[in-house]
């Protein structure tokens, strides 16, 4: 039978806690290695479960809609996959977990369901950034402007920051590239009465390769590619081997792009650097030029990884805007919007409070 992951000195339940690393009681204090907690993913359903998302996972709304379970699977009994009724994205979380909300829409949500399959990723990277941390970077972001719009500053808006594991593809590979390319030198001098121009052109072929270890994509259709690339790079010198224990306290998405889709993802990363590298050998002509180019790969490994991004998603005037920071490193991505009318109700406040102020100043001369 499943269960929560529960302190061995008071019972109560346990968060995992970016700061010490540990899973943490709030009750008694107490602090436990995840590794204390077993997880044995051979044997199919283990008797260890994710804690429910905790207080800020909690959900009341009036306009919370059913969540399904989706036909695909998770690797124990105690993990559930639901599909957000709202936006469509797929979430990890306990099996007990009854109510929550969708970290891309913050649409309350209900449960209903749950799945078995293989969800097994081979490591986790776990968060060291604390959510006081990225509330703090947010605030100071949305101060850089006196454009910010208010409801980017109100404590409601930073409510909505979510710390969640986003599911990851590392790639490790042999490449090697052999190119062609057309160089050219342009020489001008003065032989008498004449300006000469001279141009000499090569055709070179070069070759060059390379060993490139654990290249990340990240593996959620709902992502956007550029931004979930602006908050790398992460320190994978830290995984841990995948345990549950390290989720317990966050949302944990499922993947839904596979590995297929993201291979020519991470070879066009690694191609952009093995080609550079391989100009780089070419000598020091004025203008070089690629005209062919034929890559190889070899020695292909995957290995799936759960990554730590804190996240808020808002929709402003028709737009959807998401903030988001590297749960490892504290590097921030996304954006503030700026709204030009603030410029003009700040005039109109300041120009009301001066007309105040001199109404009284007027006043206190006629009672003196």
């Amino acid at each position: 039978m499943a269960k929560k992951y529960s302190c061995k000195n008071c019972g109560a339940e346990l968060y995992f806690d970016p700061k010490s690393g540990k899973l943490h009681c709030d009750y008694c204090g107490s602090d436990y290695d995840p590794s204390e907690y077993d997880w044995k993913p051979d044997e199919g359903a283990t008797d260890q479960t994710i804690p429910q998302a905790g207080a800020e996972g909690a959900a009341g709304a009036a306009d919370a809609g059913d969540a399904k379970a989706t036909d695909d699977s998770v690797s124990t009994d105690d993990l559930v996959v639901y599909k957000c009724p709202n936006c469509g994205a797929e979430v990890i979380t306990s099996k007990k977990t009854v109510a929550t909300t969708c970290v891309y829409c913050n649409r309350a949500i209900t449960l209903e369901g749950n799945v078995q399959g293989d969800f097994r990723p081979d490591w986790v990277l776990p968060f060291e950034k604390e959510r006081s941390e990225v509330v703090s970077a947010y605030q100071k972001l949305c101060k850089k402007s006196v454009l910010t719009p208010r409801l980017f500053t109100r404590e409601s808006q930073t409510a909505k920051i979510k710390g969640m594991y986003v599911p990851y593809w590392l790639f490790s590979f042999e490449g090697r590239a052999m190119l062609n390319v057309r160089a050219e030198n342009i020489r001008t001098f003065v032989r008498g009465d004449e300006e000469i121009t001279e141009v000499s052109r090569y055709m070179i072929d070069e070759e060059g390769e390379a060993q490139f270890d654990r290249i990340p994509t990240d593996a959620m259709k709902e992502m956007d590619n550029t931004m979930m690339d602006s908050i790398e790079p992460f320190d994978f010198s830290k995984l841990k081997p995948f345990n549950p224990a390290y989720l317990a306290g966050f949302y944990t998405q499922r993947w839904d792009d596979d590995q297929p889709a993201n291979e020519p993802r991470a070879k066009a990363r690694a191609k952009e650097q093995l080609s550079a590298e391989v100009m780089s050998h070419v000598g020091p002509y004025g203008t070089k030029v690629i005209q062919s180019e034929q890559y190889q790969w070899s020695d292909q490994k995957v290995e799936q990884v759960m990554i730590p991004v804190w996240m808020m998603y808002t929709e402003y005037k028709g737009k959807k805007y998401v903030f988001g920071m590297n749960g490892q490193t504290g590097k921030m991505m996304g954006e503030i919007p700026k709204d030009p009318m603030r410029i003009l109700k700040i005039a109109l406040g300041t120009f009301l409070g001066t007309q105040v102020l001199f109404m009284l100043i007027r006043l206190l001369e006629v009672l003196l």
